[in-house]
């Protein structure tokens, strides 16, 4: 879902500057610039998914669906796993962007081992994203795009990516910081934290580990209820047939 905002709304701002940094990053040459300016790039989507709502995050919904699917459908999904599939997946966005005459570059063989290692194994139904760059999903396995790129469609699958990857990102801090504490999580729990909150990581791990502790703590008072009823039941029942 695209973001709306009023043009005084600071994360408006922060959206606008996404954008601009965003184009710089693809414009930029193979160098030490435009790993800054990925690296300044990912700094402000960072901060921009910690003030957001779930719902404005990701630009395309296709974007959305394909990491849901991921998580509920993938069995050894992990958030490690799927910023590397979003990762490549942007690079093939970038290498169409920027060097939309090459012919290896319209033709995407999903039978590939670059894709199915990168892609296929790490995310579900990503043709998607492919498919709103333009490309069409062939019998044979393959994607094909015909003409000339749509340079929006192209940026925006680019940007969608990257913001997906720091989300991931974002996933595997917290389930570290929450693992350091002793605390088992799963990827879907904190996907579906991160899905009701809008805070920064530290955060994030602080108030999981409050709920993953308080929940414990219950489990824990239920459990000695229960024993103490069973042991009330069968020391009544000894007592009464003595």
């Amino acid at each position: 879902m695209a973001p709306v905002y009023d043009q005084n709304d600071v994360l408006g701002a922060l959206w606008e500057e996404i954008i601009q940094v965003h184009w710089k990053f693809l414009d930029a040459d193979e160098s030490m610039q435009k790993i800054e300016h990925r690296r300044q790039l990912e700094e402000l989507i960072l901060q921009y998914l910690c003030n957001i709502p779930h719902n404005h995050k990701f630009y395309l919904p296709p974007t959305v669906r394909v990491l849901e699917s991921s998580i509920a459908k993938l069995d050894d999904f992990s958030a490690y796993k799927a910023a590397n599939g979003f990762e490549a997946i942007s690079q093939y966005a970038n290498n169409l962007f920027t060097k939309p005459w090459r012919k290896e570059y319209k033709v995407i063989k999903m039978y590939s081992g670059f894709y199915q290692h990168e892609i296929a194994a790490n995310l579900m139904g990503a043709e998607v994203l492919f498919e709103e760059m333009g490309y069409r999903t062939m019998p044979n396995q393959t994607l094909v795009l015909e003409g000339p790129i749509c340079p929006d469609r192209v940026t925006n699958v680019s940007k969608d990516a990257i913001t997906a990857n720091v989300e991931c990102q974002i996933m595997i801090n917290i389930y570290r910081g929450l693992t350091e504490m002793s605390l088992r999580v799963n990827w879907s729990d904190i996907y579906n934290f991160r899905e009701r909150n809008t805070m920064d990581i530290e955060q994030s791990i602080q108030l999981m580990a409050a709920l993953i502790q308080e929940k414990h703590q219950k489990t824990q008072q239920a459990r000695r209820k229960g024993i103490y009823r069973s042991y009330s039941r069968d020391s009544f029942s000894y007592f009464a047939n003595c």
